[in-house]
């Protein structure tokens, strides 16, 4: 009888061409934000433009886990310990800033007895955010089981980073597992299995677990609103990326090039299907929530009159009966974008990489997670001291341009003055021999970057820097 081998199985190595700067994902993260602006102005009259927060979760889980596959291929690991202070450096001084600051004007509203703006509740969203805790306790759609806490908040867009902040906590070790035990593609399918099961519960009406307990964490009952599959998504389609080698992928190219075209169309298809202005031009239109509290249906009179019910989205009800938004607009959004962000990385000439990389979108790119951050403060008093979300439709819109030049504004200064000095601070946490530089866009030599255990080495390489939640519903 022969002996079973006791020889250890290799660790998983990319064959993928390394990940440099992509214009096109600028682009993405440009157009992306100008749509954020436009979208928290109009909400109600573009509420579909959610879907970008789907873009950006995908292409966060894309690029990071492109990036840890990458940095495992060329230093043989993965150094835990720079990936956390890279994801630190540069995304905690500009969100402690914005807290700062929000913290001052309520300080000043709590003396002078102004209680919209008082500590009481402006300290309860500095402490969920700082703590990464925002999604759990004043997620999106909050506004549907408990419009009272939702009128209160000031920060309400940073429960994107707190879902991409635990996205980062686990992936980077995930990773490493999965490369030393060669188990990338068995990430792969998980990922995968995560993203159907989460797009099923959410067809079915689900939000969450335990969603019609009111006792129950807010976050908690609205968990799959917010979209933790469009971030398995992207480490799922890195995990396929590293499998194919340049050679097949230019073998797929037509294929998938025709397959990406066809993603865009219905990209942009989600991003207006729950939108009230392509409704009153006669286009499909499906609601993104039901109005009634406790994501319920309004029940027919011979089943109890005027209640509301979140067992009314379950199939034990019977009562799933309307098509809302959200039951597929997520999934499939995020699905079409995967295709998108795949032919951007793997097909650089491709004719939408080459107008997304048109230089005012990818300046408006760079400057995208500043505006993330920032354009909530000014939007929030500009909102307030002219009628609010109930304002007249002609009033949302004179403001508009207003709400978008306020956002940059207050932003130029933060990003020119605060975020490009502490990304020059990423310089020694590097793990690549490459670094982007921020001042002129492009890939440059790092003749000291080391290993994944030099704490001498320079800046994080390519895309890493331009990552991170840049977006909110």
């Amino acid at each position: 009888m022969t002996a079973p081998s006791t020889t250890p199985r290799q660790p998983f190595v990319s064959v993928a061409p390394k990940v440099g700067l992509i214009g096109g994902f600028d682009g993405i993260r440009g157009t992306g934000v100008m749509m954020v602006l436009v979208g928290h102005a109009l909400f109600m009259y573009v509420e579909s433009w959610v879907t970008i927060v789907d873009t950006f979760f995908v292409l966060s889980g894309f690029l990071i886990t492109n990036l840890l596959l990458q940095e495992a291929r060329s230093t043989g690991t993965i150094s835990l310990k720079k990936f956390y202070i890279r994801r630190g450096v540069r995304l905690l001084p500009s969100v402690w800033l914005f807290v700062g600051v929000w913290l001052v004007i309520s300080t000043v509203a709590t003396l002078v007895g102004f209680e919209p703006l008082s500590l009481k509740y402006v300290g309860q969203d500095a402490l969920a955010a700082v703590t990464y805790m925002y999604h759990l306790f004043f997620p999106n759609g909050l506004y549907a089981i408990n419009p009272v806490s939702q009128s209160h908040r000031t920060m309400w867009h940073l429960w994107t980073l707190s879902v991409e902040e635990w996205f980062y906590l686990v992936i980077a070790g995930t990773v490493l597992f999965c490369v030393k035990r060669h188990l990338v593609r068995t990430l792969m399918f998980s990922m995968l299995a995560g993203f159907v099961a989460i797009g099923l519960a959410r067809w079915y009406g689900y939000t969450g677990l335990a969603q019609d307990d009111q006792g129950m964490l807010a976050g908690v009952r609205l968990i799959l609103l917010q979209r933790p599959d469009a971030l398995m998504l992207g480490v799922a389609a890195a995990c396929l990326s590293a499998q194919i080698t340049e050679e097949r992928a230019e073998r797929m190219r037509r294929p998938v090039l025709w397959l990406a075209g066809l993603a865009i169309v219905v990209w942009l298809f989600m991003l207006n299907t729950s939108s009230e202005l392509v409704e009153k031009l006669g286009g499909p239109y499906f609601k993104y929530l039901p109005d009634c509290p406790e994501l319920g249906y309004q029940l027919p009179k011979d089943m109890g009159g005027d209640v509301c019910t979140a067992y009314a989205f379950s199939p034990r009800s019977g009562l799933l009966q309307e098509m809302y938004w959200f039951r597929f607009g997520h999934t499939v959004g995020a699905l079409a974008f995967a295709v998108i962000a795949f032919a951007l990385v793997r097909y650089p000439t491709w004719k939408f990489s080459t107008f997304m990389s048109w230089s005012p979108f990818r300046w408006m790119g760079r400057m995208s997670y500043t505006l993330y951050v920032w354009h909530a403060l000014p939007y929030l008093l500009i909102i307030a001291a002219t009628g609010g979300e109930e304002a007249s439709l002609g009033m949302q819109l004179a403001r508009t341009p207003v709400l978008i030049a306020s956002a940059f504004l207050i932003s130029l200064p933060v990003y020119y003055k605060v975020e490009l000095r502490v990304l020059k601070a990423k310089m020694k946490y590097s793990s690549e021999k490459q670094a982007l530089d921020l001042t002129t866009g492009k890939m440059v030599d790092v003749p000291q970057a080391g290993v994944a255990g030099n704490d001498d080495g320079p800046a994080p390489s390519s895309e890493e820097d331009r990552t991170g939640p840049q977006s909110a519903s």
